[in-house]
């Protein structure tokens, strides 16, 4: 029944354009990818012009517990959404037999529930519209920014930040001010700024959806980590099991050891050799504990597997990403912005991508700059393709004579895996 309501309201308000466009969370053709895609594409577009950003990571107190009934049925109704939702709700609590009073619910949405999520993004929907810059949304994740450089903009951005806090004391959805963080990108010093009467506290690195995003917009904090939580996964692997064959072994691997080192790979990028290393030799070592082919070298377990490189896999994660993007299986706001569509006539496929001129690393590997070589070489059969699946098969065939799937750029024969060079040729871009 639940099911039915959520997918009414959705329906009501994906049609009216009733959403804010900063909204990822709980929406179809939208996601965490989507999201950070859209904020690291700002990003780098105004580091490359040699600006500054600020940005405000904020956090709500138990938000999903927080949500005033009466207030969230206001809220619904000015959406044109009648009924009876959240009414008559009870709770009491057992302990040993013994049980409290029936009490009144009179806020918080059920958690757990099919409807909730869908209840807390009409309650938030609203919260974009009370400030000038910038807030992206997923779910009750949020933040502010912009671009800072002078006094003014600073000015600018922390009247936005009281403004929010304006609204969070109106609509009864607290702030916890002493984990909302500042994140400052540029060369220039940090400003400071208050919540609450309080100083944000400033941060160099901050988890953002699930990924790690460092004040240079390098992303290296972010492998690390990833590299050591796939490390240690491996390990409870080799720990537990003193025997694997072909299969058992595709099947942890695949599903809790990969996973780690692929989530989110069109958002961030691998720009020296040395984190591609470290992110194949993940794959490598696992590879080895299959005693049968522990002989072999690195490409020949990955043919003997069916495996393809982690090189090649974000690769064509990132074509499939591009597909989603120009097909509209994803929503990308503006997304004729972020991958413009080349009016060149000459020969290729209908939908090249025009490349622009980059004055930073930052830029040169973001991911609409990053995939426009590779993209605009694919054939016309390819890009055109009439699914994502469909992409998916017919991507695999056209590099399959490429020598791109077993052998990575990156690759490290298997006698020097031990030793860690200190020369220039590590910090190499790919």
């Amino acid at each position: 029944m639940e099911k039915f309501i959520r997918d009414a309201i959705m329906s009501h308000m994906e049609n009216n354009n009733l959403f804010t466009t900063h909204q990822h969370g709980f929406r179809k053709k939208r996601s965490c990818v989507t999201q950070l895609i859209e904020v690291i594409e700002d990003w780098t577009r105004e580091l490359d012009k040699g600006n500054n950003i600020d940005s405000i990571y904020l956090d709500f107190q138990k938000a999903f517990d927080k949500v005033p009934h009466k207030r969230l049925t206001e809220k619904r109704k000015g959406y044109g959404i009648s009924g009876c939702l959240l009414t008559d709700r009870k709770q009491r609590v057992v302990l040993n037999g013994s049980e409290s009073e029936w009490t009144d619910v009179t806020s918080g949405i059920p958690q757990g529930s099919v409807l909730g999520p869908t209840l807390f993004l009409l309650y938030i929907n609203d919260l974009p519209d009370v400030v000038n810059n910038i807030v992206k949304l997923f779910a009750d994740d949020t933040k502010l920014y912009s671009v800072v450089n002078t006094n003014a903009e600073q000015d600018r951005m922390q009247n936005d930040i009281d403004k929010l806090q304006e609204w969070s004391d109106k609509w009864l959805l607290k702030f916890n001010t002493t984990k909302c963080k500042h994140l400052h990108l540029g060369n220039s010093p940090a400003p400071i700024y208050y919540m609450n009467h309080l100083t944000l506290e400033h941060s160099t690195c901050e988890k953002d959806l699930g990924i790690s995003i460092d004040s240079k917009l390098k992303f290296q904090e972010h492998i690390n980590k990833q590299i050591k939580k796939a490390n240690s996964k491996l390990g409870i692997i080799r720990r537990s099991l003193s025997y694997l064959d072909k299969n058992i072994f595709l099947t942890l691997y695949k599903s809790i050891v990969r996973p780690h080192l692929e989530y989110g790979s069109s958002v961030w990028s691998v720009i020296y050799k040395k984190e591609a290393i470290g992110i194949e030799n993940v794959q490598r070592r696992a590879t080895k504990l299959i005693r049968s082919i522990s002989h072999l070298t690195y490409p020949e377990r990955l043919k003997t597997l069916g495996l393809p490189t982690l090189q090649y896999r974000r690769l064509r994660a990132d074509m499939i990403q591009v597909y989603r993007i120009l097909k509209g299986v994803d929503t990308i706001q503006n997304h004729t912005n972020i991958l413009p569509i080349s009016n060149s006539i000459t020969r290729g496929h209908s939908l090249k991508i025009s490349k622009q001129y980059c004055r930073t690393n930052v830029r040169k590997f973001s991911f609409s700059q990053r995939i426009v070589d590779c993209w605009n070489a694919l054939p016309d059969n390819v890009v055109n393709a009439t699914s994502v699946n469909s992409f998916k098969s017919q991507i695999n065939k056209y590099w399959k004579d490429f020598n791109l799937k077993f052998v990575p750029d990156c690759y490290e024969p298997e006698a020097e895996r031990n030793t860690t060079r200190r020369n220039g040729s590590e910090r190499q871009c790919l």
